[in-house]
């Protein structure tokens, strides 16, 4: 629809129309059924209503069913023609603030993006919520896997144990690089909880919280740290390559979640 901008950077409207949308609308004097039928088949909930190009309101499931209870039983309210039942929806601009729809999200499920007399686009709550999603998701996968990681470690050493792998296998790094060494997990850094995990003499100690084979462990973790950096540092737009390595690292960290928590019920059981 329009060229790639530096006001990109930020989030606005016109990032989050769909690249696959083609604009579907329906002129005025359309009977409410064959519109219901397109929607249907086009599994969208609304559709301007636009006669010569200027867009007269919007149709839509919400909009029927509150012109139905207007109408009452007097007449077939799929008979009318989508007109009678048109409503209104703000207009926004590709470079307006998302933040500033986010109650008429709310209120109306939808946008219009351009103007009467000028429709570039609809926009839906479910368009925004799959867009702030896939911003949003390398992030909160990032955390939860980190997350995840630091009480499977938990479970595996005692405060002694800990210790031990702090001086065994971070210690001397930090000391090196004029560093702070840490003495609890939640002042670790994620490399300082990959670099204990994949020291080969202390996995014994890991094992059986994560998976039990060292190269499966390795191949996972050792991933991470690179890619976490990418993300939060903003170099690129993840692939779906590294989107998928993140997905299949945080399944394989939420199973290790469930078969500790398993175990631990068992325990309380006996």
């Amino acid at each position: 629809m329009r060229e790639r901008s530096l006001k990109d950077l930020f989030h606005r409207v016109g990032q989050i129309i769909p690249d696959e949308q083609r604009l579907l609308t329906v002129p005025p004097d359309m009977c409410a059924r064959d519109a219901l039928q397109i929607m249907k088949e086009k599994n969208v909930s609304q559709v301007p209503i636009v006669a010569k190009n200027e867009v007269l309101g919007v149709f839509s499931y919400r909009s029927f069913a509150q012109g139905v209870l207007q109408i009452g039983s007097k007449e077939n309210p799929a008979a009318l023609p989508v007109e009678a039942f048109a409503e209104s929806l703000r207009f926004a601009q590709i470079f307006d603030e998302l933040e500033g729809l986010l109650d008429e999200f709310d209120l109306k499920d939808a946008v219009l993006v351009g103007s009467e007399s000028k429709l570039q686009g609809i926009v839906t709550t479910v368009d925004a919520l799959r867009y702030f999603y896939r911003v949003a998701s390398p992030y909160v996968m990032l955390r939860e896997i980190e997350l995840a990681i630091r009480e499977l470690i938990r479970a595996s050493v005692d405060s002694r144990e800990l210790i031990e792998c702090i001086d065994k296998c971070i210690r001397r790094y930090h000391e090196e690089k004029s560093l702070r060494v840490p003495s609890s997990l939640e002042e670790m850094s994620f490399q300082d909880y990959v670099s204990i995990l994949t020291f080969k003499g202390y996995w014994p100690k890991f094992a059986a919280n994560f998976g039990g084979a060292y190269s499966v462990a390795q191949t996972k973790l050792g991933r991470l740290p690179s890619l976490r950096n990418d993300v939060l540092h903003f170099r690129h737009e993840l692939t779906e390559e590294e989107y998928d390595i993140l997905r299949e690292v945080r399944d394989w960290m939420l199973k290790r979640i469930i078969k500790l928590e398993a175990g631990r019920k068992i325990v309380q059981d006996e």
